[in-house]
């Protein structure tokens, strides 16, 4: 019997799809893993398991597809994807990606690129850029990721900064 990748992980994960280089879930998958860990797919919860960096990045990742708001913010305004990008959930920030997360949303100043680019986390700089993050926006008058990087001295981030600003 032949197996093709996707179906082998299914069967050697019960459908979850969960190691890496499985693939995403469905969102049934998803619910049901979160539903055994009595974790409700809403926006709160997301928001929860941005901020508990790489300890909370599969839950987060598993809320991005069984459904949670993408653009989720907190109370002061701090998206989802700002806060998993801010935490260096890069799994997490490409599922809220693929799920409609506005990769140019802003709060006090910041984005999601440029809280990447302050935390040096080259990975989730290039995700950003790829799916259109605006290395020239400055939101609320504030430094643009651009400049950011610039300031920190991080020749390569500003590099890769510098060719999608161009």
């Amino acid at each position: 019997m032949r197996f093709f990748p996707s179906t082998l992980c299914q069967v050697l994960l019960g459908g979850a799809l969960l190691a890496a280089g499985c693939g995403d879930p469905s969102p049934e998958a998803a619910k049901k893993r979160l539903a055994e860990k009595n974790l409700p797919v809403d926006a709160s919860t997301l928001m929860a398991k941005t901020k508990e960096g790489k300890a909370g990045e599969k839950d987060a990742k598993l809320l991005a597809v069984a459904g949670a708001d993408p653009n989720a913010r907190q109370a002061n305004g701090m998206t989802a994807l700002m806060s998993a990008a801010f935490n260096g959930q890069l799994d997490a920030a490409e599922a809220l990606i693929q799920r409609g997360a506005d990769v140019n949303a802003t709060a006090s100043g910041f984005t999601a690129l440029r809280l990447a680019v302050e935390r040096g986390d080259k990975p989730i700089v290039r995700l950003l850029l790829k799916h259109g993050a605006k290395p020239n926006l400055k939101p609320d008058g504030a430094p643009s990721a651009l400049e950011k990087a610039q300031q920190l001295k991080d020749p390569e981030i500003a590099e890769l900064l510098a060719k999608v600003a161009s």
